[in-house]
């Protein structure tokens, strides 16, 4: 890993509690590493900036805590994660809906291995 991502890393985990066991990043399935990947190499790639990001990701967490309270927010935490990413991607216009189904397909079906 590199400096910058992982200054880029050290940054995300500033503003939002990453879940961990002794301190190292906890992935429970390939897809949550993935997922986290994707974000933070478009990110750096300067695809939209963190706070939109950051913005979307709090707004998924309230929103599952609003309309769910008995539901412990970390067992999900990367399906909150892929849904802000995926309304910051159409929202930036980086992907249009069309592709970002057809490269969600692609990703769950193993047709594609790359983001970019």
């Amino acid at each position: 890993m590199s400096q910058d991502s992982q200054a880029l890393i050290n940054h995300i985990e500033d503003s939002m509690k990453l879940p961990r066991e002794n301190g190292e990043i906890v992935f429970h399935t390939p897809w949550e590493g993935r997922i986290f990947a994707m974000a933070v190499l478009l990110l750096e790639k300067g695809m939209y900036p963190w706070t939109a990001f950051n913005g979307k990701f709090v707004q998924e967490i309230g929103e599952a805590e609003r309309l769910h309270p008995e539901k412990d927010v970390v067992s999900t935490y990367y399906q909150h994660w892929v849904q802000a990413f995926e309304k910051v991607l159409l929202e930036k216009n980086v992907l249009t809906l069309e592709q970002l189904k057809t490269r969600t397909h692609e990703f769950s079906s193993g047709q594609r291995h790359h983001v970019c």
